[in-house]
C-alpha cells in the first residue's frame, strides 16, 4: 500500500512517499508547494519506484485550524498572509483517499510510535512560525472537535501585550514564535531586527536589548509550558520546531527550572524531540500504517 504524507508547515513543507516506511522525503517552501502541489508530488515520485496510480492513501498535517468535512485549513498567521483558506481535498484529489490532521497531533503520534520515549502521557510542543501542541494521555491521542486540539499558542499570557498573527493580543505565540519575535521586540522594546535569528545572534553577543527580548520570551514560555504541565500532568514534554531545534539550550534549560518550580504535580521531563523536523511526517506515516485512526472520520 503506497502512501503520500505531507507536512505543511508555516515556512516549509515535507513530502514523503513510501510503503510501510518512507522511500523518499523531500522539503519545499510552503508557499511554492501550495502553488504547485501536482508538480511537487510528481517531482518527488521520480525518486521512488512508484507512480501516481499506485498511491492509495494521502495523510496531510496542517499548521492551522482544519475543517475535515470541507477538507480545508487556514494557514498560520492568515490575517497577514492574505491566504485565508486552502482546499486540501482539491489539491490532493488525484492522489488517493485523504486524511487530515492537526500538525501537533501528527507530531506527538510520530514521537510516540517512532521516537525513543517510554511514556504513555506525552506532550509535544512545537515552537516555529507558530506554537502548537499534541497530547497523548494514557496512550490515547486527544484530538477534540474536528481535530483542532492543541492551539496552545493562542492562550493569553498577559492582559495586554503584542499582537498575534491571528489578530489577538498577548498570546503566547505573540511573544515566542519565530514569526512574531521581531514584532514583539519592536512593539515592546522599540528594537528593529530582521528576523528571530538576528535576535538570537545579538543575544549571544551580549546585546542588552536582545537580552530583554529573550527574557520576555522565556517568561512567556515558562507560563505556557507550566500551564500545559498543570492541565495535562504529562510524564514528558518534548519540543520540536525550528526555535528549540536550533537554540536548544537557550530554550529548554530555562524551562526546566521554571516548570519544576511552578508545577503543582510532579514536574514532567523536558526534552528535545527525538525525530527532529520529521516528527510530524512520521506521525502521518503512523496513520497510513494503521497505528491510529483520526476521530470523526
Amino acid at each position: 500500500m503506497v502512501f503520500l504524507c505531507v507536512d505543511i508547515g508555516g515556512t516549509n513543507t515535507l513530502l514523503g512517499i513510501g510503503n510501510g516506511d518512507f522511500q523518499v522525503i523531500e522539503k519545499y517552501g510552503t508557499e511554492k508547494f501550495l502553488k504547485d502541489v501536482d508538480g511537487k508530488v510528481d517531482e518527488a515520485l521520480k525518486d521512488t519506484d512508484y507512480s501516481r496510480e499506485q498511491l492509495e492513501k494521502v495523510a496531510v498535517a496542517a499548521a492551522g485550524p482544519i475543517d475535515r468535512e470541507e477538507k480545508t485549513f487556514r494557514p498560520p498567521n492568515f490575517s497577514r498572509s492574505g491566504l485565508e483558506k486552502v482546499d486540501l481535498g482539491e489539491a490532493f484529489r488525484d492522489f488517493g483517499k485523504i486524511t487530515i490532521l492537526n500538525d501537533g497531533t501528527a507530531a506527538v503520534l510520530g514521537e510516540y510510535h517512532y521516537g525513543d520515549h517510554d511514556a504513555e502521557n506525552l506532550v509535544y510542543v512545537t515552537i516555529s512560525s507558530g506554537i502548537g501542541a499534541g497530547v497523548i494521555l494514557e496512550g490515547r491521542v486527544i484530538e477534540a472537535w474536528n481535530g483542532n486540539f492543541g492551539e496552545v499558542g493562542h492562550m493569553k499570557i498577559n492582559e495586554e501585550g503584542p499582537e498575534c498573527g491571528c489578530g489577538g493580543t498577548a498570546h503566547w505565540e505573540a511573544y515566542s514564535s519565530g514569526e512574531n519575535l521581531p514584532e514583539m521586540a519592536e512593539e515592546l522594546f522599540s528594537a528593529e531586527y530582521d528576523d528571530a535569528l538576528e535576535i538570537f545572534k545579538s543575544y549571544k553577543s551580549y546585546d542588552s536589548t536582545a537580552e530583554k527580548v529573550i527574557s520576555k520570551m522565556h517568561e512567556a514560555n515558562a507560563i505556557g509550558v507550566t500551564n500545559i504541565a498543570n492541565v495535562f500532568n504529562p510524564e514528558k514534554i518534548v519540543f520540536g520546531g525550528a526555535v528549540p531545534l536550533n537554540h536548544t539550550e537557550m530554550i529548554l534549560e530555562p524551562l526546566k527550572k521554571e516548570v519544576k518550580e511552578e508545577s503543582v504535580n510532579s514536574p514532567p521531563q523536558i526534552e528535545l524531540c527525538d525525530l527532529g523536523e520529521k516528527s510530524v511526517i512520521q506521525g502521518l506515516r503512523a496513520v497510513c500504517n494503521g497505528k491510529f485512526k483520526p476521530s470523526q472520520l
